[in-house]
C-alpha cells in the first residue's frame, strides 16, 4: 500500500498546489493591473509546470526509473494511424457527455473558446495540444495509472480516469474528461506504451485548436461576429437560460448525437481490438483483469484531494449561477 499511498499524496499535493496558485495569481492579477497583459500562454505554461514539476520530483523521490516504470515503447505507423481513427470514432460520445454537462454548467467550455479565440495557431498548438498530451499523460496514464494497475487493473483504469476528471476542476469537462480518461488508460494497455494515449489526447486537443481557428470564419460566413457568437453560451448552465422549447429541441440534439455516439464508440471498440492484434497484445488485453492484489488504492490523501476538487467546482458552480 505504500506506492498508492505515495501517489494519492501526489495527487493532494498537485490539486492544493494548483487551486493555491491559481487563486494567488488571480489575486495579483487583481492587485497589479499590468499582469493582465502577460501572454496567455504564460499561463498555460505555468499550469503544465504545476502538474509536471511535482510529478518529476515525485519520480525523483521515489527514485522512479521513468523509462521502467512507464512504458515508452516505440509504436509503429499502423498504430499511429488507426489510434488518430479510433479516437475520432470517440469524439461524438464526447460531444455528447460535453453536451450533458453544459446543462448544468458552461464555465469550462466557454472558458477554453475564450482563451483559444484571436491566439496563434503555431503557439495554440504547442501549448494547448503538445504540451498537455504530454504532461498530463505523463502524470494520469504514467505515475498515477503505473502505480495503480499494479494492484489491480479495471480499479486502475476507473480511478486514474476519475481523477483525471477531477483535475479539470469544472463540471462541463469534468465528464467526457472522465470517459476519455478510461479511453486513454485502455489504449496504454492496447499498445504496451504512453505514446498511443499522448497522440490521442494530442489528436482530441490539436482538433480543438484548429476549430476555433476557423470559429472567427465560420462566423463571417453566417454573418454573425465572434462577440454576438461568445453571447449565446450563457453563463449558469443552459438548463437556467433556455425556455422549455429551447430545453426540449437541445435535449432532441443531444437524444440525436447519442444515437450516432453508440455506433461509432461500437467501432472504435472493434478497431481498438484491431490496435491490440496488431501489437501483438489482444491475449494480454483478454486477460489483464484476471490478475492482482489487495491492495488498497483509495487513501485518506485521495480522499481529501477528490473532496477539495469538487468543493472548488461546486464553488464554480455556485458563482457561475450568481453572476
Amino acid at each position: 500500500m505504500v506506492q498508492n499511498k505515495s501517489v494519492n499524496r501526489l495527487f493532494l499535493t498537485v490539486i492544493v498546489v494548483y487551486i493555491g496558485v491559481s487563486l494567488g495569481f488571480s489575486f495579483l492579477t487583481s492587485v497589479f493591473p499590468v499582469l493582465q497583459d502577460l501572454p496567455i500562454y504564460a499561463s498555460l505554461l505555468l499550469s503544465q509546470a504545476l502538474i509536471f514539476v511535482p510529478c518529476f520530483v515525485y519520480c525523483k523521490w521515489q527514485k522512479i526509473k521513468i523509462r521502467e516504470f512507464i512504458p515508452y515503447r516505440k509504436i509503429n505507423f499502423v498504430t499511429v494511424i488507426l489510434v488518430i481513427i479510433c479516437t475520432y470514432l470517440m469524439y461524438p460520445l464526447i460531444i455528447v457527455l460535453n453536451a450533458i454537462s453544459m446543462l448544468f454548467s458552461t464555465s469550462g467550455t466557454a472558458n477554453v473558446m475564450e482563451l483559444m479565440q484571436g491566439q496563434n495557431f503555431i503557439l495554440s498548438t504547442l501549448f494547448m495540444a503538445i504540451m498537455p498530451a504530454c504532461v498530463e499523460e505523463f502524470m494520469f496514464r504514467g505515475v498515477l495509472f503505473g502505480t495503480y494497475r499494479r494492484s489491480k487493473m479495471l480499479p486502475a483504469i476507473l480511478l486514474s480516469a476519475f481523477l483525471f476528471g477531477c483535475m479539470h476542476l469544472n463540471l462541463n469537462q469534468f465528464m467526457y474528461a472522465f470517459a476519455l480518461g478510461v479511453y486513454l488508460a485502455f489504449l496504454v494497455e492496447a499498445t504496451g506504451s504512453i505514446f498511443s494515449s499522448m497522440l490521442a489526447h494530442f489528436t482530441l486537443n490539436f482538433t480543438s485548436v484548429v476549430l476555433s481557428f476557423l470559429l472567427p470564419y465560420l462566423y463571417e460566413m453566417v454573418g454573425l461576429s465572434p462577440e454576438a457568437a461568445g453571447q449565446q453560451v450563457e453563463l449558469g448552465g443552459l438548463a437556467s437560460n433556455m425556455g422549455g422549447s429551447e430545453l426540449m429541441m437541445f435535449a432532441m440534439g443531444i437524444m440525436m448525437w447519442a444515437m450516432v455516439a453508440i455506433g461509432t464508440t461500437a467501432a472504435a471498440f472493434g478497431l481498438y481490438v484491431a490496435i491490440s492484434k496488431i501489437n501483438g497484445r489482444w491475449a494480454y488485453v483478454k486477460g489483464m483483469f484476471r490478475k492482482g492484489t489487495k491492495e488498497r488504492l483509495i487513501t485518506v490523501p485521495l480522499i481529501i484531494g477528490i473532496l477539495i476538487a469538487f468543493a472548488f467546482m461546486g464553488l464554480s458552480i455556485y458563482l457561475e449561477h450568481m453572476s
